[in-house]
């Protein structure tokens, strides 16, 4: 039996790969074993490579297909504030808010909370302006703002008052005051007269705080009304 036919009779698995000739004298002894992988595995890292790209135009697809949707979610929210009014509006922008997408939620919750203050529907506004004040920055303020509000409308004050008075630390000195201005509001219509003072004074020391004259007018009639027994 000739020396090819043995050779030829040999499992593929067992000859080595071939580094081609013109390469052979740019290796290394070390490197030969990897260039030698590379070679027998070109196939496999071609295709695993191949799975890469088609990934990365998967994700680049969703991203443009989620985009599409967001706009378009966009443009049915404007149709229903251009073409719907009171409860209607209010019933529109709950059936809708089941279905937005992500990046739209926000202004669906923020259009539902004020549709609702309107129709004074209070408690279902203050359970809108609650799923947004998780929202990072302004837009998380307002909300906590605007769940304190829609709670002291419901009867809700001592709640009402909770809220502005958890959110008082946390925020810059601007946002500061007009959490003061509604927590005075909400302390004197809960009762809690010398709360409601403090506010007024708070606001009147802050030197970005504006109408300051109102501030001390709303401290002063307090303070009296305290004198006479919280009458």
């Amino acid at each position: 039996m000739s020396e090819n036919t043995v050779r030829k009779g040999l499992p593929r698995a067992q000859q080595q790969p071939v580094i081609p000739q013109q390469l052979q004298g740019e290796v290394s002894g070390e490197a030969a074993p990897l260039l030698r992988f590379v070679l027998d595995n070109a196939r496999y890292i071609a295709a695993g490579l191949g799975v890469l790209v088609l990934a990365a135009g998967a994700g680049a697809g969703y991203r443009w297909w989620a985009a599409d949707k967001a706009r378009e979610a966009q443009a049915d929210l404007g149709m229903i504030t251009v073409t719907k009014t009171g409860a209607d509006r209010l019933q529109a922008l709950e059936a809708f808010l089941t279905k937005a997408p992500s990046g739209v939620r926000n202004a669906v919750l923020l259009d539902l909370a004020a549709a609702a203050m309107e129709q004074k529907d209070y408690d279902k506004a203050a359970s809108a302006w609650e799923r947004l004040a998780a929202a990072d920055g302004a837009i998380g303020v307002v909300a906590r703002i605007g769940r304190a509000q829609a709670l002291s409308q419901a009867g809700k004050d001592a709640e009402a008052l909770t809220v502005l008075e958890g959110l008082e630390s946390s925020v810059s000195e601007i946002s500061r005051n007009a959490v003061r201005g509604q927590l005075a509001v909400v302390a004197e219509r809960a009762g809690k007269l010398d709360r409601a003072v403090a506010a007024y004074e708070q606001l009147m020391a802050s030197e970005s705080a504006g109408n300051k004259d109102y501030f001390k007018s709303r401290a002063e009639a307090l303070k009296a009304r305290m004198q006479k027994g919280g009458a």
